[in-house]
């Protein structure tokens, strides 16, 4: 709260649950005490991302010219990286990381190579116990526009308690067409769960030997029968006349979790030519302004003492890694994706063995 106040945001407490259902103002329920930063706020991440890579191709093309692109020195690739590719490197016994090869089979060469492949890194590198991915539960329900003006002031909610989140009505309708100025709303309300997340493990052979890693889901189906369960209930705890509107679709969000819940921004100290800026643990996106500044500083060994301790490489593994140990966790610690869906689909046979 001492951050905040200092950056001339008012932060009120909340001491009773009257307080925080005054603030919450849905009619709902949102816990016995807690705070509210009236400064704060959410952002579309999918779409601020679009705009960064659209700028970064706009700038680049800018910079390097028509001259540069006849050259070929402005070269954009989109793929998806199948694997790292290794040559003897000049240290004793060292290797040297000198690209990747993507799924085409296109080879793209680099003096070095940066994996910033979010919740796949894993699949490039091995990086049992140091940085895994975790899948978290995400609903969505629609809304009216009258529903939508009735939701307008509510905060961004997070129960600490159990991890469940909600976001206000967002837009979800896709960018008009040329020459259209306005499109229809799509207001959309996001009901989703902060915690430990689902194991998903898999095997693969990121540096030539077979691990067992946890890598994000490559077939898509309903999220398990708990995380539909969580969601609707906290919708009905906490905006009790949305409580039980169907879902309008579900899906599962992979976080990249390390141990404490610091990025992995660092070279790699066994192979040369390789950088990780990864471990993202589900917070990366709210640094989107400065974090790139800050792998470009580490790059050049230029990265304060303090981030640089943060962010290093870890000497150990945490093994069995049972998810993230940042504090802003909750719930269960070892639930797999295969398991839960397994439950679910066995609870589902069960309702409908007992109404025949």
């Amino acid at each position: 709260m001492g951050n905040a106040e200092v950056l001339g945001y008012r932060v009120e407490g909340l001491g009773s649950k009257g307080s925080v259902r005054r603030v919450l103002g849905t009619g709902g329920e949102g816990g016995e005490s807690g705070y509210v930063n009236w400064g704060s706020g959410w952002a579309d991440a999918g779409r601020a991302m679009d705009r960064c890579v659209r700028m970064a191709m706009e700038v680049a093309r800018e910079r390097m010219g028509t001259e540069g692109r006849e050259r070929g020195r402005v070269v954009f690739k989109r793929g998806r990286a199948r694997r790292l590719i290794f040559r003897d490197g000049e240290g004793e016994g060292k290797r040297r990381v000198v690209g990747a090869a993507l799924d085409d089979g296109f080879e793209v060469l680099a003096d070095l190579t940066i994996v910033a492949a979010g919740a796949w890194s894993g699949a490039l590198v091995d990086l049992r116990g140091r940085a895994e991915a975790r899948g978290q539960v995400l609903a969505y329900i629609s809304l009216t526009d009258e529903e939508r003006e009735r939701l307008k002031d509510m905060p961004v909610v997070l129960n600490l308690s159990t991890g469940m989140f909600a976001i206000p009505p967002i837009d979800n309708a896709s960018a008009p067409p040329p020459g259209q100025e306005t499109r229809p709303r799509d207001w959309v309300l996001k009901v989703a769960r902060h915690a430990f997340g689902y194991a998903n493990p898999t095997v693969v052979a990121p540096e030539g030997d077979d691990i067992v890693i946890s890598l994000p889901a490559t077939r898509f189906s309903p999220i398990p029968a708990e995380g539909e369960e969580a969601c609707r209930s906290f919708l009905q705890k906490t905006i009790p006349w949305l409580g039980d509107r169907p879902f309008g679709s579900t899906r599962i969000c992979w976080y990249t979790d390390t141990p404490t819940g610091d990025f992995l921004i660092d070279y790699h100290p066994e192979y040369e030519g390789l950088f990780l800026a990864t471990g993202g643990s589900g917070h990366g996106f709210k640094f989107l302004p400065v974090l790139g500044d800050k792998i470009v500083a580490a790059v050049q060994g230029a990265l304060e003492d303090e981030l640089a301790g943060l962010w290093r490489w870890p000497r150990e593994k945490v093994l069995p890694f049972r998810g993230c140990e940042d504090g802003s966790r909750m719930g269960d610690r070892d639930m797999v994706l295969e398991e839960e869906w397994a439950k679910g689909k066995r609870k589902g046979e069960r309702v409908r063995s007992s109404r025949l």
